[in-house]
């Protein structure tokens, strides 16, 4: 069985910028130490993040992960600090990013644009939050970027090898299907599966946040411990999702369709999206009179969205804000050659996470429309008016 560990931390005490610093826990280790270990223990991949404290120098940290990437790229995944270079860092290649709130002294207000960078991106974040009220930290971070995958580390939990607080935890954010958690330093396997059972086995992901255990535990400590529990206690089915289908399903979702914010480079593609499709479906737009508004408002960056599938742009949503905290869905509209293939669905769906409380407007013969609305919880005021439907959708 194919086994990833999504939490493995990488460093030099040399990146400490702080000759005084009073972190307590040494969590460097070599990506050759890495890669021994990983080859005792049979684990395939390996998640590789930098050490995450405000003392250890962001760049330097930031460049021995992707060094190590460069060196093992069959074997190891780069993720990210947050700094000023967060943008050339993903684009550059790294895969995820690693914020811990405490470590890092960072207050999630301050991060609004980075966490919606790394949405947009389709990236995921691992969180490590503060100890008190998790919960609601991670409900903030999602207020700013409600489609960014976040994968809760160590569940969560409170006290070290311990499942304290992972049930509540579960139980809280088992409605936001974007909320992932991983396992690491929970240490508590009735705990574990008690999680599983709540959130789903399809949100949990093996990760060990090595060698964080070997310097906590000390001689106690072994690294396939808890591994081998694991394997003990799961079905096949559920192992296959914990150890590897889960991470992976989240890491190559850029490789599948994916949305995000509209940028002003997107003006022209969206342009000439508009302009392939057929003149009645124009009609149903009301494109000839609005045509110069969307390009406007595209270049603004503000309320719309677009579909991405291999670098192309395949698919377009606008909305706009009214009266009493309502989102309208403006137009939405994907090429001809990729309807049927879930464009839609996937635009539809990133827009409800952003906005919980909809309205639309489609023309009474625009049967694919009201079709789709219908399938998406929107309730026609006026059914039966022969020429504008207004609808509504109230997703709290």
């Amino acid at each position: 069985m194919r086994i990833i560990d999504a939490h493995m931390h990488i460093g030099l005490q040399s990146f400490c910028d702080n000759e005084n610093s009073e972190f307590q826990y040494d969590l460097c280790s070599t990506y050759d130490e890495i890669i021994e270990l990983m080859d005792a223990s049979d684990v395939d991949m390996a998640i590789i993040l930098p050490i995450p404290h405000k003392d250890f120098n962001t760049v330097k940290a930031n460049s021995y992960v992707f060094e190590a990437y460069q060196k093992h790229s069959d074997r190891l995944i780069p993720f990210c600090r947050i700094d000023e270079h967060l943008e050339e860092n993903i684009e550059k290649g790294f895969r995820g990013v690693k914020l811990h709130l405490l470590y890092e002294e960072v207050d999630i207000k301050n991060i609004k644009k980075e966490l919606q960078q790394i949405e947009d991106a389709n990236i995921p974040l691992i969180l490590h939050a503060k100890f008190a009220n998790k919960v609601k930290q991670v409900e903030q971070i999602l207020k700013y970027a409600p489609n960014l995958n976040i994968i809760l580390a160590h569940m969560g939990r409170g006290h070290l090898y311990t499942g304290e607080q992972t049930i509540d935890n579960a139980l809280a954010l088992k409605k936001y299907p974007n909320v992932y958690m991983d396992l690491s330093t929970v240490g508590d396997l009735p705990s574990i599966i008690n999680v599983c059972e709540i959130l789903g086995y399809d949100r949990v992901i093996y990760a060990s946040d090595y060698p964080f255990g070997k310097n906590c535990l000390g001689e106690k400590y072994r690294y396939t411990d808890e591994l081998n529990a694991l394997k003990q206690n799961l079905s096949r089915e559920q192992s296959e999702l914990i150890f590897h289908e889960n991470i992976e399903r989240l890491l190559e979702v850029k490789n599948d369709v994916y949305v995000r914010r509209a940028k002003k480079a997107d003006v022209d593609s969206v342009m000439d999206m508009f302009n392939s499709i057929s003149s009645e479906d124009q009609k149903f737009l009301a494109y000839g009179n609005k045509a110069s508004l969307i390009r406007q408002i595209i270049r603004s960056e503000r309320h719309c969205y677009v579909a991405v599938y291999e670098n192309r742009v395949v698919g377009f949503l606008r909305e706009s804000g009214r009266p009493e905290g309502y989102s309208l869905l403006e137009e939405i509209l994907v090429l001809p050659e990729y309807r049927g293939k879930g464009v839609a669905t996937k635009l539809i769906s990133h827009y409800h996470r952003a906005f919980h409380k909809n309205m639309a407007k489609t023309n009474a013969s625009n049967h694919k429309m009201i079709n789709m609305l219908s399938k998406n919880g929107y309730v026609a005021e006026n059914p039966d008016a022969p020429r504008i439907i207004n609808w509504v959708r109230n997703g709290e």
